[in-house]
Order: C-alpha cells, then sequence, then structure tokens
C-alpha cells in the first residue's frame, strides 16, 4: 500500500491558507465595528463638536452681518423700544383685566 507523504510545500501551504483566513475574518469583524462605530451617536456628537469648534468664527461673522441688516420699525423710535414693549403688555394685561370682570358680570 501507497503512503500518502505531505511535502513541505504543501504544508506551508495550507498554513499560509490558514493564516489569510484568520486575517480575512479579522479584517472583516474590524470592519464591522468600525462601520457600528461610524453609525452610533458618539461618533456623531465628537463629529459635531470637531466641526463646531473649527466653524464657530464663520458663525459668529454671519451672526453680525445679520444683525448689521437688521432695523428696528418705521413706528418705533429707538430711544423709545422699551417703552413700546411696556406699553404693549399694559395693554395685554387691561385686556385681560377687562375679560375677567365681564365674566362676572
Amino acid at each position: 500500500m501507497k503512503e500518502l507523504y505531505r511535502t513541505p510545500s504543501r504544508i506551508k501551504t495550507r498554513y499560509i491558507a490558514i493564516f489569510s483566513l484568520i486575517t480575512s475574518f479579522t479584517s472583516f469583524g474590524t470592519a464591522i465595528l468600525v462601520f457600528l462605530y461610524f453609525k452610533s451617536p458618539a461618533f456623531e456628537d465628537l463629529v459635531l463638536q470637531q466641526v463646531s469648534k473649527n466653524i464657530d468664527w464663520v458663525v459668529q461673522m454671519e451672526l453680525e452681518k445679520q444683525l448689521e441688516n437688521l432695523r428696528p420699525k418705521s413706528n418705533i423710535n429707538v430711544d423709545e423700544s422699551y417703552k413700546y414693549f411696556w406699553d404693549l403688555v399694559e395693554k395685554h394685561n387691561n385686556d385681560l383685566i377687562e375679560k375677567q370682570i365681564r365674566r362676572f358680570d
């Protein structure tokens, strides 16, 4: 009976194949873990912090531009803007008081 003999090159090839299989599974598992991390809220928060840290000056500049474009209403004097607000509050309160009085009449 003829005995099977494995040559050293065949044994090396088998070890290389097993090592390649382990490397492939490790790479695939790592890719899945990285994908899951990228989908996690922790990664989203990290990216948002990094982006907002680097664009704060842009937002501030745009906000200042928009504030410069704002103009007060034509019927309100800039010096009397608080007076206008408090007049509205007083009118609203008077309306509420009148409604309460009418309800009890």
